[in-house]
């Protein structure tokens, strides 16, 4: 006879209470007749014939281990420090960029043809290439400039005048200083001087502020010798519109934009010079450790690391962090520097960078192993005196985990640095002070069995 489909699941309920009805006896078989269920334990072997020992109540936070039970116990201490390792923020991660504080783009002062290049010694052909190391100063091109030449020249012509004018000046003082010529016309010579001297002093003004060096300038003096007096030898006619173009910098050369023959202006790129022996780093801070890197003087200093070259540091510092929180991964633009004298860091390659910060106020470092996290608390034992027979327990506020370490929060109601804790055994501690509740008058025993393997096997309130 087949069941129907409500007679399976009424029978199906019944199996899954029958189930659970087990389950809650063996709980209470088991666990509850001796066990904290705050803890787990393996397996207890068999009794030996071992004398019951006990450990007794010592105020509200404090246990009396006899020495006997404390080495059957197997309890070991390690002493408190104060936190001296330095931390670690997460490693960030970044890509190496150019410094445009380390960055020159080329230009010439004047525009017209470029009638020649510099020269690269080191290169095969011993002419300019991307890649090529230059030195400050160094020749990169030659402009022929018309505007230059016909600067000059005007300058030339208006100091050629002012010669003229002069010698006309100082012939018509003396004939008017002897009464034989106008004054109206010693005046007029005057003022032509004077107006002349400006022009050239403008002339000349502008010369400088388009950078034509002394030289330039002592050539045009030179000219106007020449013109004036046959006897000087004249100036070199293809130097009049010369404008060199050099390096302003040290440094590689990541563009060049220019041939022999090309018409350039003064607002062209002919060469861009970067100085690669420092370069910038971008990389992205998560949001929760914004707080701890803003509250670090800067520069900060930070390590970086590529996968070329592992096991290998970089130094250099971190400068700014952004304003900026990118919305999707929740991370800070940070932007600071890297020491690349060797060249071995290239622009464009990922790296790891590591900010270490200062070591820490006010903590301790203890092992891991001292913890005990009592639901929302964690506490750690405290060995009361030399002999190493009284534990109290001590609330404790963790700052963070490490795998063999804790940082804690130095409280007075907590460890001190110095105190030595409860590293192996804490876990047994904790449980016989859970069965051993302090009373209004006095602290309650609690008798312990131990079995061969120095464990706890058994223990019992008196």
């Amino acid at each position: 006879m087949k069941l129907s489909k409500i007679s399976r699941y009424f029978l199906l309920v019944v199996v899954v209470a029958l189930l659970l009805e087990g389950a809650a006896l063996y709980w209470r078989g088991h666990v509850l007749s001796g066990r904290s269920p705050r803890a787990t334990s393996p397996a207890i072997p068999p009794l030996v014939n071992v004398e019951p020992e006990q450990i007794s109540r010592s105020g509200s936070d404090g246990l009396d281990v006899p020495p006997e039970v404390a080495g059957k116990m197997r309890l070991q201490t390690a002493t408190v420090t104060v936190a001296h390792s330095p931390l670690n923020l997460p490693t960030l991660q970044g890509v190496l960029a150019l410094d445009n504080d380390r960055l020159s783009r080329v230009h010439s002062r004047f525009g017209g043809e470029v009638v020649e290049l510099g020269s690269c010694p080191e290169s095969a052909d011993h002419s300019l290439h991307v890649g090529d190391f230059v030195h400050q100063g160094d020749l990169l091109a030659v402009v022929w400039s018309t505007e230059l030449g016909e600067k000059k020249s005007a300058l030339v012509d208006a100091m050629v005048k002012a010669r003229a004018e002069q010698q006309l000046l100082e012939r018509l003082k003396k004939l008017y200083e002897e009464g034989a010529g106008a004054g109206r016309s010693f005046r007029d010579a005057e003022r032509d001087v004077q107006t002349r001297r400006a022009e050239i002093a403008s002339l000349e003004r502008t010369l400088r502020i388009w950078r034509v060096t002394d030289e330039d300038i002592e050539d045009i003096h030179a000219e106007v010798r020449h013109v004036t007096d046959e006897s000087s030898s004249p100036i070199k006619a293809s130097d009049w519109a010369r404008v060199e173009v050099r390096a302003p910098m040290s440094g590689v050369i990541l563009e060049k934009n220019v041939h022999v023959g090309d018409i350039v202006d003064t607002s062209g790129d002919l060469f861009k010079i970067g100085d690669l022996s420092t370069l910038a780093v971008w990389a992205h801070v998560y949001e929760e450790d914004l707080a701890l890197l803003q509250s670090l003087p800067r520069p900060i200093p930070w390590t970086l690391t590529v996968s070329s070259q592992p096991g290998k540091e970089f130094a250099g510092t971190l400068d700014k962090i952004g304003a900026v929180i990118e919305p999707a991964q929740h991370t800070a633009l940070v932007s600071g520097r890297v020491e690349n004298p060797r060249g071995e860091l290239k622009v464009g390659q990922f790296v790891s960078a590591t900010v270490t910060l200062p070591v820490p106020q006010n903590e301790l470092e203890l092992p891991a192993t001292a913890l005990v996290d009592d639901g929302p608390e964690s506490v750690v034992f405290v060995q009361i005196g030399a002999q190493g027979t009284r534990f109290a327990r001590r609330p404790v506020s963790v700052v963070r985990r490490l795998q063999r370490t804790v940082y804690v929060r130095q409280e007075d109601s907590g460890p001190r640095a110095g105190d030595r804790v409860v590293t192996s055994g804490a876990l047994m501690l904790q449980n016989a002070m859970s069965q051993l509740p302090a009373s209004a008058g006095q602290a309650r025993p609690v008798e312990v069995s131990w079995n061969s393997a120095g464990s706890e096997a058994t223990r019992k309130t008196k």
